[in-house]
């Protein structure tokens, strides 16, 4: 068929315009450094990007919740160590007590300081981070009472009865007496007794008789509302870890004497005690020290117990701390795994694009030479 000018300018025309697209599109993936820009370009890429993207927002959202949960930890196993010191120093005072070279002023003085530690215990109890007790469930601090029973009030109080000199420990007002001198068994069927009804009749007979327990269950509930408050992370998907410890559990210890205390704040109210009246006794009885150590040393095994209640829990806090430190651990090699199919899906050689570019800007620019020779003669440079 007879070729003319005007299709020669339409096909070259076309050609430059397939030219110009390729270089825009090598031009667009090395400025940018992705290999498309749009879902057209490469849709598989695309798929695989988006994929990996998803999971580097979770893994981030996941491994932001790990660092808090470790802060709250950290925090946790401070509040710990701290009772641990206490318990540790009441166990020093009551050895040193009972040793035959103390005399009673000595005594007194011991007794007066280990009464101290009671105080400082509650305190420590107490320990709050950013907004909350590290010990205290869902108690905020500094709350006025309003909707919930526990706004307002300190997570452990110690209230004295001034007729009788005894006092109660109270969590989230809950009076932790009720535990005293119980049962390791008995306590664990109150915790995993689903309702009021499932726990042994012998026991709530003794609950409503000496404790004041409802019957139809109001305390019960309270108590495990109380007991099952404690502050959790999810830290992986599916992965809850509880970052606070609940603070009747930090407080009572499980024992199997019937006779022992039921709390470490009775440990040390009660060995305060025994100190001060055998310094009385001693004196009105002509200094018997041999009776006065022998009793000073029945308070040594109580204060044991505390302390290694609280080398338990401080063991189980090196155990979450740990776990988080193994998920911190899995998520930054994950964050590198997605990150490099992330990379793989949607980043450009540059190397190879730029020398792409580079033969594309040739190609147009030999298109543009071609043609600019081609159509620049016409028919009336021909006839002449």
């Amino acid at each position: 068929m007879r070729v003319t000018n005007s299709m020669l300018a339409g096909t070259l025309m076309r050609n430059l315009n397939v030219n110009l697209n390729r270089l825009d599109k090598l031009q667009n993936q090395i400025s940018t450094g992705r290999k498309f820009a749009n879902i057209s370009d490469d849709p598989v890429a695309l798929v695989y990007s988006q994929a990996a993207r998803n999971k580097i927002a979770r893994l981030s959202h996941y491994q932001r919740s790990v660092g808090t949960a470790q802060d709250w930890l950290n925090q946790a196993e401070l509040g710990v160590m701290e009772l641990q010191k206490t318990i540790t120093n009441a166990l020093e005072d009551a050895v040193n007590a009972a040793t035959d070279v103390k005399t009673n002023d000595d005594r007194k003085n011991i007794a007066a300081a280990m009464a101290q530690f009671r105080n400082h215990y509650i305190d420590t109890l107490n320990t709050t981070f950013g907004d909350k007790y590290v010990f205290g469930g869902y108690n905020t601090p500094g709350e006025p009472e309003g909707s919930r029973l526990t706004d307002g009030m300190k997570a452990f109080t110690f209230d004295i009865d001034p007729l009788t000199g005894e006092g109660a420990l109270f969590y989230n007002g809950f009076n932790l007496t009720t535990f005293d001198g119980m049962l390791a068994e008995d306590y664990d069927s109150i915790v995993l007794a689903d309702t009021y009804a499932d726990v042994p009749a012998a026991l709530r007979a003794r609950l409503e008789a000496d404790f004041g327990w409802t019957t139809t269950g109001e305390t019960f509930d309270m108590f495990k509302t109380l007991h099952s408050n404690v502050l959790t992370f999810d830290v992986g998907p599916g992965v809850s870890m509880p970052v606070t410890m609940n603070g009747i559990e930090v407080v009572l210890i499980r024992t199997t004497d019937v006779d022992a205390d039921g709390n470490m704040i009775n440990v040390i109210r009660s060995s305060a005690n025994i100190l001060h009246d055998l310094f009385v006794l001693a004196e009105n009885e002509n200094d018997d020290i041999e009776n006065v150590v022998l009793k000073i040393s029945d308070m040594i095994k109580p204060i044991q117990d505390a302390q290694n209640h609280l080398l338990t829990k401080t063991a189980e806090i090196g155990g979450r701390v740990r776990r988080l430190e193994l998920l911190e651990a899995r998520y930054e090699q994950d964050m590198i795994n997605y990150e490099r199919m992330k990379s793989n899906a949607e980043d450009v050689d540059m190397a190879e694009v730029i020398i792409l570019q580079k033969m594309a800007e040739a190609v147009y620019q030999a298109a543009l030479s071609s043609g600019a020779r081609i159509i620049q003669p016409t028919l009336m440079d021909f006839l002449r």
